[in-house]
């Protein structure tokens, strides 16, 4: 089974994403565990085996983990997969500044979405930050206008 990381996984990370790949069929690309919550970047086009028909996969990997399960899907086009980061929130614009040795990319949002898009205590945007840069390796700001 290959995976195309960059990053290398802890023991603890690839006993999660076997276990996820096993309760759900899905491919997992890539896992991050944190002390509330585990996240699972799925290949492009398993989220909806990943989830199950009417979330029943999903709410079997929350149980089996015992604790929040986040989901999101690959995705090799940067746009794309920034989008997915944020769904159902709208983007409304990405813009991409390359610097000479740095990449930052800017995801706008509408004013109202400001919140959900951070998330509480900042989560949101933090988890964000790092699949970006982890993936892309580049950092990630929130603009809104």
């Amino acid at each position: 089974m290959q995976r195309d990381l960059m990053v290398e996984l802890t023991n603890d990370e690839l006993k999660c994403i076997s276990a996820f790949e096993s309760l759900t069929g899905a491919m997992v690309r890539d896992c991050i565990i944190s002390e509330s919550e585990i996240v699972f970047i799925v290949s492009e086009g398993e989220l909806g085996k990943a989830i199950g028909k009417k979330g029943a996969n999903i709410t079997r990997v929350r149980q089996s983990f015992g604790r929040q399960v986040l989901v999101f899907e690959d995705n090799e086009q940067m746009e794309k997969f920034v989008r997915s980061l944020f769904a159902p929130i709208a983007v409304t614009n990405i813009n991409v500044h390359d610097k000479m040795d740095s990449k930052t990319i800017y995801v706008h949002v509408d004013e109202r979405d400001r919140g959900s898009a951070i998330g509480k205590d900042g989560k949101r945007i933090k988890l964000a930050r790092t699949l970006v840069q982890r993936k892309f390796n580049c950092d990630l700001r929130l603009a809104t206008h």
